[in-house]
């Protein structure tokens, strides 16, 4: 599970440039056209399906992007139905711990790499397919205006690689899809939006690696990530974010009663199981001997401290990627670390989270190599 421990990192901090009045923005000064940038015969190398303004390449450019057009559609993701998505057919998310009377980010400095804003430059052309104009506005910053919708300032996400991806949705329980009037995504039905169940079972359901605790139900805040392989003890025991299976546990030391999960718990109670104190992941190997079995990985999660000690940055390949924080990594899926730039020097295959970089015995981590 990449990037589930991105926890004070996406916590907010300040929002820039950020004007904390909506409705200061003229609208006026944007050009609103229905329909599709495709029916539209918009310039498909500029806006939102330039290549540069793909997520995991915005978060690694230094300049904010500003694109000369953006399409705001209603659509679906996963189990997200209906979600806002952009014109390249990203999700767009919004972050509870921003305001939306007046219009606020509180999403900067690591948040904003992991949590690109979504921005569009000075006089552009926004697209409505399913969005009704009434409900979009915008906010100075970066030198552009970032869009949000109902109110809500909506953001990409850098761990989203492909077109539908919804890897952000319900990350620390603030971070939700945005609806095409700007609420959280979810299941219907659910106005908190829960994170969509994952498949239950063994034969269909992978083995979890990680997983985020919470202090309350609804995954409510503080939070605290736990990696494994093995038991380790639970301190926060309102609500679970988990992807994969693993086995909670009553006692310490995965003792007294359990239950298997296999999916997001927003009340740890509903187990009847008693308080948790620990949780069980399946063994593995997390000091860089990869399993033959284990599927190339698309993304990966680096963090400046051993044990996943945040800043953090996130990274998606393919290709060789710089690597900026060398002291732990979440990863799922294999990807080679390299001691050297543009992958060259020592090298090791990894397939799991590394609680410490430095026991791979290559140096300090300078960049990594995804397939493809």
């Amino acid at each position: 599970m990449t990037g589930a421990l991105l926890l004070s990192a996406c916590n907010g901090g300040g929002g820039g440039e950020t004007k904390s009045d909506a409705a200061a923005v003229d609208t006026s000064a944007f050009r609103f056209l229905s329909g599709t940038a495709k029916q539209n015969n918009a310039d498909l190398t500029q806006g939102d399906t330039a290549a540069g303004a793909v997520p995991s390449v915005v978060t690694r450019n230094p300049k904010p992007i500003l694109r000369k057009w953006v399409q705001l559609s209603a659509g679906k993701a996963g189990d997200l139905n209906p979600v806002t998505i952009n014109g390249a057919g990203f999700v767009l998310y919004r972050f509870d711990k921003d305001s939306t009377d007046p219009s606020k980010s509180n999403c900067s400095g690591d948040c904003a790499t992991m949590w690109p804003p979504y921005l569009v430059a000075p006089g552009g052309r926004v697209f409505l397919d399913g969005v009704k104009k009434e409900n979009v506005g915008f906010i100075r910053r970066d030198g552009g205006f970032q869009v949000t919708i109902g109110g809500s300032p909506v953001y990409l996400f850098s761990m989203d690689t492909k077109a539908g991806d919804t890897n952000g949705q319900g990350r620390q329980g603030t971070w939700f899809g945005a609806t095409p009037d700007g609420q959280r995504a979810g299941r219907k039905g659910d106005g908190k939006g829960a994170l969509p169940p994952l498949p239950s079972g063994p034969g269909t359901t992978p083995a979890a690696t990680s997983a985020t605790f919470f202090d309350s139900a609804d995954f409510a805040e503080p939070a605290e990530g736990i990696v494994g392989p093995g038991c380790k003890p639970v301190r926060f025991d309102g609500s679970v974010s988990i992807t994969g299976f693993a086995k909670v546990w009553s006692g310490d030391n995965c003792t007294g009663k359990s239950a298997r999960i296999d999916k997001n718990v927003k009340d740890l109670k509903a187990l009847g199981i008693g308080p948790v104190r620990s949780i069980g992941f399946t063994s593995g190997d997390s000091a860089g001997n990869p399993s033959p079995s284990a599927s190339a990985a698309a993304n990966a999660t680096f963090f400046d401290a051993p044990n996943f000690g945040e800043p953090a940055q996130g990274l998606g390949g393919p290709g060789c990627q710089a690597v900026r924080f060398g002291g732990s990594v979440s990863i799922s899926g294999t990807a080679k670390v390299w001691s050297g730039d543009n992958c060259t020097g020592k090298s090791k295959v990894i397939d799991s989270n590394v609680a410490d970089l430095d026991s791979l015995d290559i140096g300090p981590i300078r960049s990594v190599r995804f397939s493809g």
